[in-house]
């Protein structure tokens, strides 16, 4: 599924760029729409009831602007994937969202600016600082070297980039004081690129699924290796 991204930013800035996403996400419409809900839900939940499809998209309306994670993004496509896939020969609930976001950047060096990003998210991931987060030791998600984050450089067809993987215990919210709240692990994996000028792209897939963890990566990867930046019209 190709996707054609020619907008303007809020600020101001142009940006152009096209990728294809795996067939098995499916696009979800803008959380404050009123019409295309019906059928992504059909989509994503066939043998569910009506009742039961308006109670998720509900769930997910909500949820969505949390997704990007960065009030200065710009939010340009959501999708979510969902399904079963064959771990050890068993089948295993298969479940991802994925958010494509744009921000702006007064940068005019793809590589001065990836590496600045890497630096950032070095120290962010690795640094020390701030409050420690609970790491996750889980054993079908915390893969061959521990349930420790990952960064890395990356060379994409559209320019440099970096990838990061990073494993978390979140603790679900209940509206019940008596009843704790349930506690998952939950991956989230992104892709950072930035565009030749003005603006960076953001790929980000949030997963619950963390014994997939390397096929949620291969998607990932396959939307960063079909992502091309085009120059925009200028009138």
């Amino acid at each position: 599924m190709t996707q054609q991204v020619t907008e303007m930013h809020p600020r101001r800035i142009p940006y152009a760029f096209r990728y294809e996403i795996p067939e098995e996400f499916t696009c979800l419409p803008d959380p404050t729409a009123s019409d295309g809900w019906d059928e992504a839900m059909r989509e994503l939940l066939p043998a569910a009831d009506d009742g039961q499809r308006n109670a998720a998209s509900q769930q997910l309306r909500g949820r969505l602007p949390q997704l990007s994670g960065e009030a200065e993004q710009s939010v340009i496509l959501t999708a979510m994937c969902l399904g079963v896939e064959e771990v050890d020969d068993e089948g295993r609930l298969s479940m991802g969202l994925l958010a494509v976001s744009v921000r702006s950047s007064d940068h005019s060096d793809q590589l001065m600016t990836a590496e600045g990003i890497y630096r950032a998210k070095e120290q962010k991931f690795f640094g020390g600082g701030g409050v420690p987060l609970q790491e996750v030791d889980y054993e079908l998600g915390k893969g061959t070297q521990g349930p420790q984050d990952m960064l890395l450089a990356a060379k994409l067809p559209s320019g440099p980039a970096v990838m990061s993987t990073s494993l978390r215990s979140l603790k679900l919210p209940t509206n019940d004081e008596a009843l704790p709240g349930m506690t998952l692990p939950v991956a989230s994996l992104q892709l950072v690129i930035p565009a030749p000028r003005n603006y960076i792209v953001y790929v980000t897939i949030a997963t619950p699924s963390v014994f997939l963890l390397e096929s949620y990566g291969g998607r990932l990867a396959h939307i960063g290796r079909t992502l091309s930046f085009d120059a925009p019209e200028v009138e």
